[in-house]
């Protein structure tokens, strides 16, 4: 059977399953969870080679147990090897492997099996219905890459069109435009592109079949989601997710972003590697625990993200997050070691006039360079001055940057917009 033939009978079979899933009580679902992990370790430990050893043979009665175990992240990963985080005897029918973007500088080929993959593609239905997309609706795709043709879009179901990233903004919209669609997926940046080129006319023609956007892959800030909302005049709801671990979180109708708990194990720790509390502020670290064919036990991600406490009034019962600041290596730092991360250089471009967009990069000698896109009519300098004013007064002190004029965000090879980049890293 191809790995195809299998995800699509899996996806087909834990679809109610995963409907259910959502409306469990708590203790079922961190039993469940548990059972999930505790499973996965035993597997990981009796055939991945990278987990043989003393640093892994820690008991596992309770969740709060997985947080002895030690954290991984891509450089280990990378430098450990990545076959010795394969299970062995796996057919190449068994599995399916995605390749990481390469946002950090490196690219991890993972591998996942049928079975978890199948079950993925059943909570990405979840995700689509739950948010009130209907099955027939055209959806216009926005990647870097072609996407294949799934099964159920040879029935006429969820009927696609990807329109290439890599074009101008002008050669999208047209794009985008011809495709009439009711659903408009993509990275923020790209969508904030499509805006800045639509004329009045344009988004005239685009909203009388649109009936919502998604978002995915890039740090969406509550200003950046109110400015697509009110350019294109539809709701706007957010994935995250990472090649490593598949969707972490979706966000629902009411705006929180639920985490995928029938999949994944979230925690939010703090500096030294031990789970913060609630609502306080940490890295991201996933455990996607139905996952055979490459284990990745405790995965950084390199996110920073907070628990959201208390119930939804969506009606789903899985737990909430919400991203703070982008990945943790996305800043630059200023004298005396402040750290400015992402979201408040993407704030600064929302709000200071003249501005589109803006790119900051330090280099390995501490220097800041701020590339900016202004809007058309609007002087570089003037613009460039207000911004440093408004970056002097959130940093309490003169801000020492340079300026440059750009025409484009710079997009990775994934096709994400990387705002903040620091080759710099002081002493300790």
């Amino acid at each position: 059977m191809s790995h195809g033939l299998g995800v699509a009978l899996r996806e087909l079979r834990h679809v109610a399953g995963a409907f259910a899933a959502i409306r469990r009580p708590r203790a079922e679902t961190d039993r469940r969870t548990l059972a999930g992990l505790r499973a996965m370790l035993a597997l990981a430990r009796a055939d991945v080679p990278y987990y043989a050893g003393f640093r892994y043979d820690l008991p596992l009665d309770r969740l709060a147990d997985l947080a002895a175990f030690p954290i991984l992240d891509k450089r280990t990963v990378l430098a450990a090897g990545v076959t010795r985080f394969h299970a062995p005897g796996l057919r190449e029918s068994d599995y399916r492997v995605d390749r990481t973007s390469g946002t950090t500088g490196q690219v991890l080929e993972v591998r996942h099996d049928v079975a978890a993959y199948g079950y993925h593609g059943a909570t990405v239905f979840r995700r689509f219905l739950l948010s009130g997309y209907r099955p027939w609706w055209r959806i216009a795709h926005i990647k870097p890459f072609p996407r294949p043709l799934r099964w159920f879009q040879r029935l006429g179901l969820f009927p696609r069109v990807v329109v290439g990233a890599g074009q101008g903004d002008e050669k999208i919209l047209r794009d985008v435009l011809e495709v009439r669609p009711h659903l408009v997926m993509g990275y923020p940046v790209v969508l904030r592109g499509l805006l800045r080129v639509a004329s009045p006319a344009d988004l005239a023609r685009l909203r009388r079949t649109l009936r919502m956007v998604m978002t995915d892959s890039e740090l969406l800030t509550d200003e950046v989601r109110d400015l697509l909302a009110t350019g294109f005049g539809a709701p706007v709801l957010d994935e995250y997710s990472a090649y490593e671990v598949l969707t972490v979180s979706t966000q629902c109708r009411a705006g929180a972003m639920h985490v995928d708990e029938d999949r994944v194990r979230l925690e939010i720790v703090g500096d030294d590697g031990v789970p913060v509390p609630d609502g306080d502020e940490g890295s991201v670290v996933v455990t996607h625990f139905r996952e055979r064919a490459m284990p990745l036990i405790r995965y950084r991600l390199g996110d920073r993200a907070a628990i959201v406490p208390g119930p939804c009034r969506c009606g789903n019962r899985f737990a909430r997050m919400r991203l703070t600041a982008g990945r943790s290596d996305d800043y630059v730092t200023f004298p005396g070691g402040h750290r400015v991360y992402t979201a408040t250089f993407l704030s600064l471009a929302m709000y200071t006039p003249g501005v589109a967009e803006s790119m900051v990069r330090q280099d390995a000698g501490g220097t800041i360079t701020v590339r900016l896109v202004t809007d058309p009519g609007h002087d570089f300098d003037a613009v460039a001055a207000e911004y440093r004013r408004r970056l002097s007064a959130q940093l309490g002190a003169p801000a020492d940057v340079r300026f440059e004029r750009a025409d484009r965000v710079t997009l990775t090879p994934g096709g994400k917009g990387r705002f903040v980049e620091s080759a710099y890293r002081p002493e300790p």
